[in-house]
């Protein structure tokens, strides 16, 4: 935890608090100062993204969540801030339906989707590696009516290639121009069979990012590729283009989009479907 809290401060600042009996912590809350991209005010807008809330066993059932969670979201509403949002696993999402204090709203379930990748696909394979490139590349957000977290190719590269214990595998679409794209996913068994876990893909065409990757893939025996997203994902449109795809019924780790509104605008973000969020937005 030491590690990940610092190597999170590196780009972002850090709003936590605790509860102490003695010289032991007995409950914690931390939320991140990241930004949002809303496209109906065409800005950007401050958020609190929540990446931690725990409570020590012996000590739940106390109102602890209250009393550390308010003080953080006091200095949130006093910079202004539009909303808290987060990432609920099952045990999150139970604290933020059942303790009305606390002021979260859960607002959609993450969908977990398998994609069985086509036998031929047209496109020519990127590169496969485990190594961030050297060359510098930019790319633009797509230009739709979807709200997401808003990301720079400094921010990707401080988010995979610089996490203090993980680690992750990368599709690079190279031309002579220069990079034209990143993927970043895991490797992973799903029912005994290899399958890549879709984190994130930026580049300036995604779906062709897409495709050039799950050739890549292929060419490699890798045949089916699971991810995580919103409805309206940009990345789960363009799985459609790459394979057959199923929504899976079930996952060990369910994650919930959750917002706490600090402003009357933040209303827009109560939305579901206008959402586009994957896997890698999850801390």
């Amino acid at each position: 935890m030491q590690q990940l809290l610092t190597w999170l401060q590196a780009e972002h600042e850090l709003i936590a608090w605790g509860a102490w009996e003695n010289t032991r912590l007995i409950a914690q809350y931390s939320s991140l100062l990241t930004a949002l991209w809303l496209p109906s005010a065409a800005s950007l807008e401050c958020v609190g993204l929540s990446i931690n809330l725990a409570v020590h066993p012996a000590y739940r059932g106390r109102g602890l969540v209250k009393q550390v969670a308010q003080p953080v979201y006091a200095t949130l509403a006093d910079r202004g801030v539009l909303a808290g949002v987060g990432f609920s696993n099952a045990a999150g999402v139970k604290v933020d339906r059942h303790s009305h204090a606390y002021g979260y709203q859960v607002i959609g379930r993450m969908q977990p989707v398998l994609v069985g990748l086509f036998p031929r696909l047209k496109s020519e394979p990127l590169r496969l590696t485990t190594d961030w490139p050297t060359t510098p590349f930019d790319f633009t957000p797509p230009a739709d009516d979807l709200i997401r977290f808003a990301v720079s190719p400094a921010l990707i590269r401080h988010r995979f290639a610089q996490h203090p214990f993980r680690h992750y595998h990368l599709g690079v679409w190279e031309t002579a121009e220069g990079v034209q794209g990143v993927v970043i996913y895991r490797l992973a068994t799903w029912q005994g069979l290899r399958v890549a876990s879709l984190l994130a893909a930026h580049g300036h065409e995604v779906a062709e990012l897409l495709q050039r990757w799950a050739t890549a893939l292929r060419h490699a025996g890798i045949y089916f590729v699971q991810a995580l997203t919103t409805p309206t994902s940009v990345l789960r449109a363009a799985l459609h283009d790459i394979g057959w795809s199923t929504r899976l019924p079930y996952t060990r780790t369910p994650y919930f989009l959750t917002v706490k509104p600090l402003k009357e605008t933040a209303s827009v973000l109560l939305n579901f479907n206008a959402w586009d969020c994957s896997g890698g937005d999850i801390l």
